[in-house]
């Protein structure tokens, strides 16, 4: 056991009087790794990229020298070991054969003593050893990996410092990342990885690698993203930023029941020219609102502030609503609904997103006669 890691981690905590669900909060690490963390009962996960990954995230959360832990983490694997020290320092990643190679070299004097019977048992039991313990591949072998594939996919190079994994709990998570650091989690088995490509002074832009998909994140504000590696959409949202790192949260929109609740940044058509009106009597002005479910979509629509449609709506509901003053809608999937305002095509969205807008007049300040449509957030 190490001397010194758990209780440094416990420590630290219980002097900033946090509980361990404080910091599965936080952190999204769930309540068992963290208490591994602590008890030093490091067989307890799942791989080492995992127990690293979360040691740096809980030792960074705590403000203490996450370089310095996972030193002393390393320390003990090459004290409890009985691999030669070169062999633990040794980059991780290597193949099968290589590993099998090494291993031969290693016990070729016991080969070569107890002969061909003897020699053929221990390769049969090094190679069902090698087949059966989980084979990790190293952060450099993987990073070398990807920045080869994004330069045979996008012709162009990239820069990788580290590649961080994030454990998915209840459909959401939350990562901390410095610049050209990547994050990398699973979605229905497949990895998924997104790059922190540039921190700005009020926002941050990622990229999805290798199909080199960009979005720009605002602070507080989600944004829908869809990778090429994923079969769900991600919504990502930007909820701390520092001058050199972000803190990004993670959710996956594998449930429609969880998407109705997020505040997600929509996309919206311009208002187009056409839907401008010159009158002297402001009773003349109407708004009419049309709407196709295209998919099953959870719908709240108020009238000149009267609440007309609160609940689901079916797949094929085709509607047609009018308003003098203003219409305001609630959508839990944007990309389900086509509407139309004044016989104009809008776009509120794509699918997953929500959106929350009020549509209505706004006199022209120049002609107090002249009025035009305005659709804003809500």
């Amino acid at each position: 056991m190490v001397a010194g890691i758990g209780e440094t981690l416990r420590n630290a905590r219980e002097a900033k009087r946090l509980t361990l669900k404080d910091v599965s909060k936080d952190t999204n690490i769930v309540v068992k790794y963290l208490e591994a963390l602590e008890n030093e009962e490091f067989d307890k996960f799942p791989s080492e990229t995992y127990l690293l990954g979360f040691l740096r995230s809980y030792a960074e959360y705590l403000r203490l020298d996450a370089d310095e832990l996972i030193q002393a983490y390393k320390g003990y694997k090459i004290g409890e070991s009985s691999t030669p020290l070169e062999e633990l320092t040794r980059p991780t990643g290597l193949s099968i054969f290589t590993q099998w190679r090494m291993y031969a070299e290693q016990y070729k004097n016991i080969l070569y003593i107890a002969g061909i019977g003897v020699a053929v048992l221990i390769v049969i039991s090094l190679f069902i050893s090698l087949i059966t313990s989980d084979v990790h591949v190293g952060s450099d072998d993987s990073i070398k990996a990807i920045q080869e594939e994004y330069y045979r996919t996008q012709g162009k190079k990239i820069a990788i410092k580290n590649i961080w994994p994030l454990q998915i709990a209840n459909d959401s998570g939350i990562v901390l990342l410095y610049n050209n650091e990547a994050c990398q989690f699973l979605v229905e088995n497949k990895e998924i990885l997104f790059l922190l490509n540039e921190i700005k002074d009020d926002s941050v832009v990622v990229e999805f690698l290798p199909d080199s998909k960009k979005y720009i994140l605002e602070m507080e504000k989600s944004v829908v993203c869809s990778p090429m590696e994923s079969s769900q959409n991600i919504i990502l949202t930007l909820k701390g930023l520092t001058e050199n790192r972000a803190k990004i949260k993670v959710q996956l929109t594998a449930a429609q029941q969880a998407v109705e609740q997020e505040e997600v940044v929509s996309v919206v058509t311009p208002v187009t020219p056409g839907t401008e009106v010159v009158t002297h009597d402001q009773k003349n002005l109407k708004i009419v609102l049309e709407t196709e479910f295209i998919q099953k979509t959870y719908f709240e629509l108020y009238l000149d502030g009267n609440e007309k449609v609160r609940g689901f709506m079916p797949a094929g509901n085709k509607e047609r609503w009018e308003a003098s003053e203003y219409i305001q809608v609630k959508i839990g999937n944007a990309g389900g609904v086509k509407v139309k305002i004044n016989n104009v095509d809008y776009v509120f969205g794509l699918p997953g997103q929500v959106a929350n807008k009020v549509i209505t007049w706004r006199k022209d300040p120049t002609n107090p006669n002249k009025y035009k449509l305005e659709v804003k957030d809500w």
